[in-house]
């Protein structure tokens, strides 16, 4: 479900700093944020393939149209936006352009935020951010706010391709597996692969959710970003 999707991406983003900062430069706090936001917010970017999703309502008609043309792409629910080789090419692709132009790059930034808030809205005080006036301001002004404090962009693609891929790393365990991959556009109806461990929301997830993936989050920032080091590892 979104916010385990969501979770398994911040924990992932966050014990990926330590390459982020090697490969990719990041090793300032606010673009280490930044990243681990990034990483939690696209994990939950291949549910937008499914009409009517929480996702696709999260800014009222933009995300709804962007949704119903993902979902006409894809061909259906869990099928070309969670293929494990191609998902994650495309849309890294995609936002490897995006990435070119500063106000496009801000709107992808802004999109990872959205979902991010949108998926974990449950754990956020209030409710802005459950509207989708709301959620799109607060994501809106969080995307100009870091780029206004030196944030730059060019690890964008592969927060994006990162975020898809444990997305659909995460399907691939429950019941109803993911597509073979290189199949998803090639077949309506791809046979499936997973592990099949436990229907989505049922078994270990809210385990997985509330526990597994927070604490690995915290690992990796007290690992990596000194401000959270410092004031947390005495507890840790």
């Amino acid at each position: 479900m979104g916010p385990a999707h969501a979770a398994s991406g911040l924990a992932v983003g966050a014990l990926t700093l330590g390459v982020a900062a090697t490969h990719l430069g990041i090793d300032r706090p606010l673009e280490q944020l930044a990243w681990v936001v990034a990483w939690g917010g696209f994990a939950y970017l291949p549910d937008l393939d499914q009409k009517g999703s929480t996702a696709g309502s999260m800014w009222g008609p933009p995300t709804r149209w962007l949704s119903r043309l993902i979902g006409v792409l894809a061909r259906r629910h869990r099928g070309g936006t969670h293929d494990a080789l191609v998902a994650p090419v495309v849309f890294g692709g995609l936002a490897a352009l995006a990435a070119r132009n500063h106000w496009t790059a801000l709107a992808v930034l802004a999109l990872g935020i959205g979902l991010a808030l949108h998926a974990v809205a449950q754990l956020v005080p209030g409710d802005a951010e459950k509207t989708a006036v709301g959620n799109l301001a607060l994501s809106a002004a969080g995307a100009w706010w870091l780029t206004d404090h030196g944030v730059h962009l060019p690890w964008l693609p592969w927060a994006v391709a990162g975020g898809v891929l444990v997305h659909v790393a995460g399907d691939a365990l429950t019941t109803d597996g993911i597509p073979v991959p290189l199949t998803s556009w090639a077949r309506r109806r791809p046979r499936t692969v997973g592990l099949r461990l436990f229907d989505a929301g049922r078994g270990p997830e809210p385990l997985l959710q509330y526990l597994v993936f927070p604490a690995l989050t915290v690992l990796g920032l007290v690992r990596h970003v000194g401000p959270v080091r410092d004031l947390l590892a005495p507890l840790v």
